[in-house]
């Protein structure tokens, strides 16, 4: 069914591309307060807390949904412009209702513009910004993740795109 997003993820650097429950994804408004006391951009980004949407949002949009493609890449900026394409693509193929979202931070400005995305279509805020406990809904799925504890450890950065 997804098979041709699955390559495109591949394609793009993901090792793991994979079709979940929209209703495996764990909200929790912890998630925030670790953007706003341990993320420099906070505040500053249109894809950061507070500007973005907040956990019992996310809840409300991931309600609304019955299948996401969750995925892994081991380098953080190839996933969120990874996850904008696929929902491109998959919106072009008539799957009106795609969305994106990335992991990290964005970067596509040294500083956002206050009125306005200079990039809209081509960002999108991180799980965790929206309130998406991505290391309980990443266990919950079966998969490794956890804190790295030593400078060239294999990282592992999600991705997740809401279809219907």
């Amino acid at each position: 069914m997804y098979g041709k997003y699955f390559e495109l993820l591949k394609q793009g650097g993901a090792d793991l591309a994979m079709r979940i429950e929209a209703s495996s994804v764990v909200t929790a408004p912890w998630t925030i307060y670790k953007c706003r006391y341990g993320c420099g951009t906070y505040g500053k980004s249109h894809c950061c807390p507070p500007n973005c949407p907040t956990w019992k949002e996310t809840q409300e949009i991931l309600d609304a949904y019955r299948y996401g493609i969750l995925f892994r890449c081991h380098d953080m900026n190839l996933v969120t412009p990874l996850a904008v394409e696929a929902a491109r693509e998959l919106f072009l193929d008539d799957y009106y209702k795609a969305i994106a979202f990335g992991s990290g931070p964005c970067k596509k400005c040294a500083v956002c513009n206050p009125d306005h995305c200079n990039f809209p279509g081509k960002t999108a805020p991180s799980m965790e910004a929206c309130g998406i406990d991505v290391f309980a809904t990443v266990r919950g799925l079966g998969l490794e993740i956890h804190t790295l504890r030593k400078k060239g450890e294999t990282q592992n950065h999600f991705g997740l795109i809401l279809v219907e």
